[in-house]
Formats: C-alpha cells, structure tokens, sequence
C-alpha cells in the first residue's frame, strides 16, 4: 500500500548552506540506476531488481513514464566522482512529484535526501510551483519521519467517479 502526501511551498524552508548539490543530467542515468538498486536494495521498495530492471526504472523515469522530469529542481550529490543521493522531481497530473528520494546506504542519516528536497522546494517554489507531491511505500519509516518532518501530510482519500 502506498500513500499519496503532498506540502505546500508557500514557507519553503532554507536549505542547508553548507551542502553542494547539483541538478540532474541526462547522461547520470548510469550511476543514477546504480544508486537506486544500491538504495531500495534489503528495504520494503526492494522487489528483487537487477542492474537491467534499475537501468529501465531510470530509463521510464528519463523518458517521462512518471510526468515530464524538472532537472533543474531535481538534486544530486556526489562524493567522490560518484552520486550518493538524488532527489529526483518531475511534473505529473499538472503538479510537481518527488519521483524518487534515493541515498546509497553509506551515506544515509547525513541529511542528503533532507537537503535533497530543501532545494528542489525551493528550486520549485522560484518555478512559481505552489505544491509539491509524492506516493511513499506505508511502512517505509524512514522515508515517511523525512517527509513528515518536512511538513508533508497524507492527501485525502481519492473518491471514485
């Protein structure tokens, strides 16, 4: 089960100054593929994908599958010649979507993926973006005290037409 959570971006917070991301490119889809698999691989996201299924995620994501990418919101660290931590945001449905919150297990309780959306926040807000949404795996603890903690709330339930 997933659930649907969304924040305004009206009090954006301030990123933290000290921490150097860059937006995303299309030719990271390599190490961007490498790092999902390094992320979701052992959590409750982890459905037994392989280097291919990674490569063609990456490749859905490029290709629009999730809502046209916004690669100037989108955030990537890299340390060491090598991402670490994406935050990966397109437009879907008319809104913008955080995609995908990945940080490779080495680098996790730093305050990548905090910082991660800090920025693409702002980077949406100076877009003129007024809300920011995104689909989180129930039972994903860490990823739901993040978004929690960034003033995210679960969207009210969809009532079929």
């Amino acid at each position: 089960m997933r659930t649907r959570m969304s924040r305004p971006l009206a009090h954006t917070l301030t990123p933290p100054p000290d921490l150097t991301a860059r937006p995303l490119h299309p030719h990271d889809a390599p190490a961007l593929a490498s790092l999902l698999l390094d992320a979701y691989r052992g959590t409750i996201d982890d459905e037994g994908e392989g280097p291919d299924e990674a490569a063609a995620e990456i490749a859905r994501l490029l290709d629009g599958a999730y809502g046209t990418p916004n690669h100037a919101a989108s955030q990537l660290f890299d340390r060491d010649g090598a991402p670490v931590s994406a935050t990966l945001i397109t437009h879907h449905d008319g809104a913008p979507l955080l995609a995908f919150s990945i940080t490779a297990p080495a680098w996790q309780r730093r305050g990548l993926a905090r910082a991660g959306l800090l920025l693409a926040m702002a980077t949406l807000r100076e877009q003129g973006h007024t809300t920011l949404r995104l689909v989180v795996t129930r039972g994903n603890t860490p990823a739901e005290a993040l978004y929690a903690s960034l003033g995210f709330t679960p969207d009210p339930p969809r009532i079929p037409v």
